[in-house]
Formats: structure tokens, sequence, C-alpha cells
């Protein structure tokens, strides 16, 4: 777990130094966010602050592997990094010149169609009753991927309406599998006759481990400036790169060792925004609107117009997303 601690420092750090500059960068090429209807903040404030939490994040991840011999040979870790820039690419571009929810979602398949071709994917699951796995065939288990990976990519950059919401969501949910890493690491390291598939999990949970790390730096690091009252925003290529990443380490750490049970861990830790996302698509498809378009139907709007503050509002979500994640921790712990 050294190498998942020093992700976590070197993005910290790097996060920390760098988002100023990304603020200067945005405000020099006018990426601003500015004030309307279903937005919160009343004067405009710069994007971009995602490069930032890109950059810390991949120079983290590739300094920490290149220090850990279990994992600078693992590819999956190669697919995140890559279907990770696309992610990012496209949401520079988007927070500059607006691009449609088409070209958008297209970058995330083509993201997770990156990530599956180097072998991160959803493949099987363990049986909840009796022995044995269940494998998808191969089709299937590209289709589960690629919408697990959309899903989580889309529903944290929907949750990027208040100042330290997403940053915080997020840091909640890479903690946690780091945590989780942690924990699945200890059980396969007491096994006192490992197996060559024992040392195939290790590298994959090592790999989550400090993938997990990098992005909680990389999070915090960027969270002191997005805290409210914030000096910057992270745009689409901080939101959606972050989704990506969550989502493509709970693939690549195949928490589903253990029962079916397991498989549901990421979805608890997320259990926040997921919800959130599919109460405001069924609201806005009941009322006959476009589910991608923004309104202020979301849990976040809604705690504002009841009279909280928008520190109060993050810090009630931040809660509720620590509890769901301590149930997953404690299913995944007690899980046979």
């Amino acid at each position: 777990m050294i190498s998942a601690a020093l992700a976590c420092i070197i993005a910290l750090i790097i996060s920390s130094a760098l988002t100023p500059a990304a603020r200067r960068l945005a405000i020099k090429c006018g990426v601003m966010d500015l004030p309307d209807e279903r937005r919160v903040h009343e004067e405009p404030k710069p994007r971009w602050g995602g490069l930032a939490i890109y950059v810390a994040f991949t120079a983290a991840v590739i300094a920490a592997a290149a220090v850990d011999s279990r994992v600078h040979i693992e590819k999956q870790l190669l697919g995140v990094l890559l279907g990770g820039t696309v992610i990012a690419v496209a949401g520079l571009l988007d927070d500059k010149y607006n691009l449609s929810p088409i070209i958008q979602i297209l970058a995330m398949l083509a993201g997770g169609a990156i990530l599956i071709s180097f072998g991160g994917q959803i493949a099987f699951v363990s049986k909840p009753f009796g022995e044995g796995i269940q494998w998808f065939k191969p089709w299937l288990a590209a289709i589960i991927t690629l919408v697990w990976i959309v899903g989580v990519t889309k529903t944290i950059d929907l949750m990027d309406g208040l100042d330290g919401l997403a940053a915080g969501i997020s840091a909640i949910a890479s903690g946690t599998l780091l945590i989780m890493s942690a924990h699945a690491l200890a059980n396969i390291q007491k096994m006192h006759v490992p197996t060559a598939g024992d040392d195939v999990r290790v590298r994959l949970f090592v790999t989550v481990a400090i993938l997990s790390g990098a992005l909680l730096g990389a999070s915090l690091g960027f969270l002191r400036y997005n805290y409210p009252p914030a000096s910057i925003f992270m745009g689409t290529i901080g939101a959606q790169f972050m989704g990506f990443v969550i989502g493509a380490s709970s693939v690549v750490g195949a928490f589903k060792v253990a029962t079916l049970l397991a498989v549901s861990v990421p979805l608890m830790v997320l259990a926040v925004p997921l919800l959130d996302t599919a109460f405001v698509v069924i609201k806005r498809a009941l009322r006959g609107n476009k589910v991608y378009e923004a309104d202020k139907s979301h849990m976040h709007h809604r705690l504002l117009d009841r009279g909280l503050s928008q520190k109060q509002a993050i810090w009630v979500i931040y809660l509720i997303t620590a509890v769901f994640s301590a149930i997953g921790l404690f299913f995944f712990w007690t899980a046979k």
C-alpha cells in the first residue's frame, strides 16, 4: 500500500499546485461558467479545474506504478489512463465549445471501449448461492461494462452542481475503494498457501489502490479551491474524468470475487448520485422534457430550496454518501 499512499500524496501536491494555473489559463482562454436560471452561482467562474485533476492523477499513477513491480506490467492500468485521456480531451473541448450530448456520450463509449480492449470489463459474477461463478458472453460483458462506465461518468457529471459537491463525493468514493482494496490485499496475504490466481488478484487490487489513492489526492487538492465559495469549477473535464476513473476502478478491482453481493458494493458507494440521477431522469421523462437538459431538480437544488446554504447542502450529501459507503464496506468485509 506504500505505492497507493505515494500516489495520493503526489496527486495532492500536483493538483493543489496546478489548480491556480488552470484557473489563469481558463480566464485567458475565456472558458467561463456564466450564471443563468439553472445555476446557483451569481458571477462568472473559470472552468478547467479538471485539467489540474487530470494531470495530477495521471502523473501520480505513472509514478506509483513505476516503483511497484506488481503493477507496472498491468495492462488494465494503461487502459484506464488511455480511456481517461479520451474523456478528459472531450471534456476540455466541451467546456470551451459546448459539445452536443451525443458527442459526449460517444466519448464515454470510446473511453469504455478502450478500457475493455485492455482487459477491463465485468466478465463474470460469483453465484449468490452455491459454488462457482457465472460467466457472461463477451458481447454481454462489453455491454454491461459500457453501461456501467457511461452511467457512473455521467452521474458524477450531473452531481457537479454545487461548489465542492462532485469533488467531495469523488473523494469519499475513491477513499472507500482504497479501503476495500487494502482489505482485500490483507486477506490474500493472510493465506498461507497463495496460488497463481492470488498473484493476479494482488496485482489488480494494488492497481485499484493506486488509482483510488491518486484520485483521492487529486480530488482533495482541487477541493481546496472548489470548496464554497469556489474560485474555480472543475468543468466537464473534471467531473466526467473523475466519474470515469471511479467506474473503471471498480471494474478493474473485480469486487465480485466473493459473492454477488460484493458486486454491488460500488453501487452502495455511489448510491446517492445514482439514485438522484435516476430520480431526475424519470421526473424529466414524465414531464415530457429532454432527459439530458439541465434543470434544478437535483437533490442539491431541492436542499437549497428548503433554505440550506451551499455548505450545509453539500455536507448533508457528504454525510449520506459516507453512510452508504460505510454500509458498502460492511457488506464487503462480511461477504463470504
